[in-house]
């Protein structure tokens, strides 16, 4: 029992009231010692849970003390995590308990506040959380103290700690949402003028984000008090911060800009002084698209354009989210803010795929996805109306039939009126002038092909009539008229090409004649072409692009009996000498476009029936003759290049690709040995004259992805958009491959000059793998000269990223070669050196340092055990002894690296001292030591297995003195510290007690680290109840998985809804008896009928499926129940979910 209040009757103590007087000891206390960090965020979290089970009675009779208590805890000075819980508490007390006390304590917050000059920092951030929690949970009732909490915000941010700066701007957010925009109006124009003064400029990027973040809350209560010129201003600053060097800062930015025009054009939730709808023009609501969104966009240039139209594009979607979701604005509409942004495209016809990237992105996940079914069958039909205007340039008719195709796709089926319109709009752009609508448009036939395969045979029959017909009317047609025609011909064979790829994968099948009709076609094109010259291109063009579609789709077996005859289309080009043939050609340009897609042709060819059996004796007869054409390829590209023809680079750079393509298709270098020489010679360019040379982008999936989070591409909300964050565009890059089975979701990624050293780089690494020791040794000599030599010109950061492509694909060659060979001491201790020499300069990108620390991890795969030790050991000794912050960072990942390839038993005695030394860094001040120090201790971790256990409780310990230490609440940094505990809960698995004090704070950590609502860290809150549910099922029961799991399946992050939904299919298998009680199908159900993504979609039809026939048995039947206990809650499901589920796919109804 305890004393009450003013000595009166006692208070029973309960386990709420135990917990409070613990806090009040503490506090006691904390007057002569400052109290113990992880003994307060221990208490907390208990208090926490004890607050969830506590009834309201128990609440109250200790509410007054648990108050007072907190609020002395968070005066006296808490560390962040402390804060928060304690803020947490507070404001789940009052609301649990007696609300009337909201009003004396938010009082007594600002009087703390307010009272002292210069109170402590830690002191000021705590009270400034604690009210800004207040002012969330009960903004309404307390807004005639908005005026003097802006006043105390100015005054927060004067302090010269970001932290305070930042703690302030949160509390001027939670205060602004809360009030809802019923407070003063001098209370909302003093805290617009606090952002727009002090916090979206400010020094630290943190501030920078929680200033956008104001002005998002602004927005989303009405922007009360301020007038047009203010949203305008705004709107400039947001602009303007799209710019920003921080991508979490241009993040915010955007989603500020999209929110603040989202509500500019609803005037009717505008809201001025007194609360009342304020009215504005219809010619304000049309600029404010035009001026900030458009326009920016268009005038965007220089370093930052790239920045600035990714960010403007991620404003598009989330203005376009608002005016839907918030305001009500129906989804038919959306169809106009489409069509206003595609006018970015409107300048002129030249390509910019980076613009035209931009514009998919925002019709796709700002339009098309937020539409209803049949909104998106009158968008389909909307959409192909436009392409019958006359004023559509070539790249919005682009974006246009992309949109279509995904439309297709979507909807399921060709809608009648869609039908009505296809011959004018989509069939016509097969004759257009620009190559790339053409293609898409035989891609948008390809969508519909898929989705109605009924038309497959009358398309396929058009195409080879009309095909026919053009190739006698283009033998006579002159100018303008042969041009058309020309463009006609090639559009034909395009869908042609497209409807081969497609009609094996059709249910219906494909016609038998198909296959024998496309082939005798492309040998007419090919060898009876046209003698009017430039109709002959365009023929033979067509033809190799037919070719080539056939043999990358159609069943080997269709083509077998004619495979010699195929094979002898190429000898005319590639087999004789080469300055005969060159003699003869009048159009360089013209014939290089020709013989590259030959060799694409060639290519198909060799994955479809040389790679399946080239270890066969069948391989060799194929072989041979292919090997033949790709040395005459070779042997021309050597001679054009020797001869340097003017105006031919371009399509010679072509042709070089496509045969380099060519031979890594082969898989095995060793097949087309007897060209390395020259291929090496070819290959070398970018070391022998670097200066005319890109920096090759191949590091973007040669690096491991498991280290994605350290940068320079960070995964977001999905694919989708990682895709167009990474995306640079070129304009005279590869047109989609209407065969292929994935598209880009955005056309022409990359240059062919890029292009072309990312080939050249993997060749060159490909034969460097199968050289003889001492040609290695040459090649690294040269490579590392170069490198040395490179230094003082500004074309050196292109070298060191080639060299590092060069060396890893060539590592990675010779690991699937070698057998059970390693590497000779000296090449090893070579290539360590070139790697070390690059982690030595001072200014090497991030990709750069990742690349040349794998590089080092992947020695001790292709080294011998002495080595790989030797050089860990080497690798341990610098980390004490290095004085640069960034070159010990890459010695730490290193390290993790080396431990991750070599595997734990190889090292294990050297696991003890690596985790010493990297728990060590990871207390380090510097952000980027410590973040690269803790993912190389999750390396580390994940590598030793059960060899780590005793090194676990230090490693619980390390990660929650990072989180109680950091002040700035990183969300790298959290993120890292989530994955250490995921980490440990992998390797204790099963001796993970549920209850346990190891337990309760590895959860503890892992709701501390998500609670700022980050999609990183909410990720890997998501993961942690995935790892309970593979390692340590009994640590927490079914019940409580679902019930945390259902809201994520809701979430508009499409990574956090993939997570969520594979976590309840792996408790599915686990222990399908406890799920059947759980019903989650109704909720799967829901989720399918809003997913627009097809992966997540795919996964939640197979859960589904899983759930419903039960999990590991073929009958259905659920282990270890009986009959009547599993038919029980089947019988009690409505009838609907039987077709429903026989929709998926499942054949019959068990159980």
């Amino acid at each position: 029992m305890a004393k009450g209040v003013g000595g009166g009757e006692p208070i029973p103590l309960s386990r709420f009231g135990a917990l409070v007087a613990q806090l009040e000891s503490v506090v006691a206390s904390a007057r002569q010692k400052t109290p113990d960090a992880l003994l307060c965020f221990d208490l907390l979290s208990e208090l926490s849970s004890a607050i969830d089970e506590a009834p309201k009675d128990t609440i109250q009779l200790w509410q007054r003390k648990c108050e007072d208590a907190l609020q002395s805890l968070l005066v006296l000075g808490a560390r962040r995590p402390v804060r928060r819980l304690a803020s947490s508490a507070m404001g789940r007390i009052i609301e649990k308990g007696d609300v009337i006390s909201v009003y004396s304590r938010a009082s007594n917050l600002q009087g703390c506040l307010v009272d002292v000059k210069r109170a402590e920092a830690i002191a000021c951030a705590g009270a400034a959380q604690c009210l800004g929690e207040i002012y969330r949970l009960f903004g309404r009732k307390i807004t005639a103290g908005l005026i003097e909490t802006s006043s105390i915000v100015a005054k927060l941010m004067k302090y010269h700690e970001d932290f305070v700066r930042q703690d302030s701007l949160l509390l001027l957010e939670n205060a602004l949402e809360g009030s809802g925009g019923g407070g003063a109006a001098a209370a909302y124009q003093e805290a617009f003028r606090i952002i727009m003064r002090g916090g979206v400029s400010d020094k630290s990027f943190i501030v920078r984000v929680a200033a956008a973040r104001c002005l998002k809350a602004f927005a989303n209560i009405g922007g009360p008090a301020l007038g047009m010129a203010e949203f305008n201003s705004s709107m400039s600053y947001c602009v303007k911060g799209l710019e920003d060097s921080v991508s979490s800062v241009r993040d915010s930015f955007a989603e500020a800009l999209g929110a603040i025009l989202a509500l500019s054009v609803n005037p009717d939730a505008q809201v001025k002084k007194g609360g009342k709808k304020r009215t504005a023009s219809a010619k304000k609501i049309e600029d404010g698209v035009q001026k900030h969104l458009i326009v920016p966009f268009v005038k965007g240039n220089g370093a930052n354009a790239k920045k600035l139209r990714i960010g403007l594009a991620l404003s598009w979607v989330f203005f376009l989210h608002m005016i839907h979701m918030k305001y009500g604005t129906p989804d038919s509409e959306l169809q106009n803010y489409a069509i206003q942004a595609m006018e970015i495209l409107q300048g002129n016809d030249s390509p910019d795929p980076h613009a035209l990237a931009c514009v998919l992105y925002v019709l796709r996940v700002g339009v098309a996805d937020q539409m209803t079914e049949p909104t998106q069958r009158e968008f389909l039909v909307f959409l192909g109306r436009k392409l019958e205007s006359s004023n559509y340039t070539a790249p919005m008719r682009v974006a246009t039939l992309r949109i279509l195709s995904y439309l297709l796709r979507s909807v399921g089926e060709v809608p009648a009126e869609f039908k009505d319109v296809l011959d004018n709009t989509v069939v016509a752009a097969l004759s257009h002038s620009s190559a790339h609508v053409r293609v898409e448009a035989a891609l948008t036939l390809r969508a519909l092909a898929e989705v109605d395969p009924t038309c497959v045979g009358g398309l396929v029959s058009y195409g080879l009539t009309t095909l026919q017909a053009l190739r006698e009317t283009v033998s006579f047609d002159k100018g303008k008229s042969l041009n058309l025609e020309l463009d006609s011909l090639h559009g034909q064979a395009t869908v042609l090409a497209a409807l081969v790829a497609i009609s094996p994968k059709l249910l219906l099948g494909y016609p038998a004649r198909l296959p024998n009709s496309v082939l005798e076609l492309s040998k007419k094109m090919l060898n009876c072409f046209s003698r009017n010259p430039v109709a002959a291109i365009a023929e033979r063009e067509a033809g190799w692009l037919l070719l080539a579609s056939l043999l990358a789709s159609m069943p080997k077996e269709e083509l077998e009996d004619q495979v010699f005859d195929v094979l002898l289309l190429w000898a005319g080009l590639f087999t004789g000498n080469p300055e005969s043939y060159l003699r003869h050609i009048q159009d360089w340009a013209s014939e290089l476009r020709v013989l590259s897609v030959a060799i694409e042709a060639l290519t198909a060819f060799i994955r479809s029936f040389v790679y399946p059996v080239i270890t066969t004796a069948d391989g060799g007869i194929l072989l041979n003759p292919v090997l033949a054409y790709l040395a005459g390829a070779l042997s021309l590209i050597s001679s054009l290049r020797s001869k340097q023809v003017p105006n031919v680079r371009s399509a010679l750079d072509l042709l070089t690709t496509r045969t380099l393509m060519a031979y890594r298709s082969l898989s095995n270098p060793v097949v087309y040995k007897t060209e390395h020489q020259q291929m090496l010679q070819l290959c070398s360019s970018p070391f022998s004259d670097p200066s005319g040379w890109e920096e090759s982008s191949c590091l973007k999936f040669l690096l491991d992805k498991r280290d994605a989070s350290l940068g320079p591409w960070i995964p977001g909300r999905d694919s989708f958009e990682d895709e167009l964050r990474a995306f640079d565009g070129g304009a005279d890059g590869f047109l989609p491959c209407v065969w292929d089975d994935e598209i880009s979701n955005f056309p022409q990624p990359e240059s062919i000059r890029k292009m072309l050293v990312n080939q050249m780089l993997l060749c060159y690494g490909s034969i460097f793998a199968c050289q003889e020791n001492t040609v290695k040794i040459s090649l690294l000599n040269n490579l590392d000269q170069c490198l040395k030599s490179g230094k003082k010109y500004l074309w050196f950061k292109f070298l060191v990223t080639n060299a590092c492509v060069a060396l890893l694909s060539g590592l990675k060659e010779f690991l699937t070669l070698r057998g059970a060979k390693s590497l000779p001491i000296d090449i090893l201790s070579m290539i360590q050196s070139i790697f070390k020499a690059i982690l030595v300069e001072p200014e090497i990108s991030t990709a750069q340092r990742r690349a040349a620390c794998e590089g080092l991890g992947l020695l001790a795969r292709v080294g011998n055990d002495i080595f790989t030790a030797r050089m860990a050991h080497s690798l341990l000794g610098e980390l004490v002894t290095a004085t640069d912050l960034g070159y010990t960072a890459s010695v730490a990942f290193s390290l993790g690296c080396i431990h991750r390839s070599a595997g734990g038993m190889a090292l294990s005695t050297l696991v003890t001292p690596t985790v010493s030394s990297l728990s060590h860094l990871s207390k380090s001040s510097n952000f980027n030591l410590q973040l690269w120090s803790l993912h190389a201790l999750l390396l580390t971790i994940e590598a030793a297995g059960l060899s780590y256990v005793s090194q676990v409780q230090g490693t619980l310990f390390l990660a929650m003195e990072i989180l109680l230490l950091e002040e700035n609440g990183y969300v790298d940094l959290r993120q890292g510290i989530g994955r250490l505990i995921n980490a440990i809960v992998a390797v204790l698995g099963p001796d993970l007690a549920p209850g346990s004090t190891f337990f309760s704070r590895c959860k503890s950590v892992i709701a501390e680290i998500s609670s700022s609502n980050e999609m990183a860290t909410l990720l890997e809150s998501v993961r942690f109840a995935q790892q309970l549910v593979l390692f340590a099922p009994q640590a927490v029961p079914v019940h409580l998985h679902v019930q945390g799991l259902i809201p994520t399946l809701y979430s508009r992050q499409p990574s956090l809804r993939y997570l969520a939904v594979s976590t309840l299919r792996h408790l599915i298998e686990r222990d399908p008896a406890a799920m059947i009680d759980e019903n989650i199908e109704e909720n799967l159900f829901s989720m399918l009928d809003e997913e627009t993504d097809s992966e997540i979609a795919m996964l939640v039809r197979a859960t589904i499926i899983l759930s419903c026939t039960g999990a590991h048995t073929p009958d259905g039947a659920v282990p270890g129940t009986s009959g009547a206990r599993r038919n029980a809650p089947r019988a009690r499901q409505p009838a609907r979910r039987f077709h429903r589920v026989a929709n998926l796919g499942i054949g019959c109804w068990h159980a």
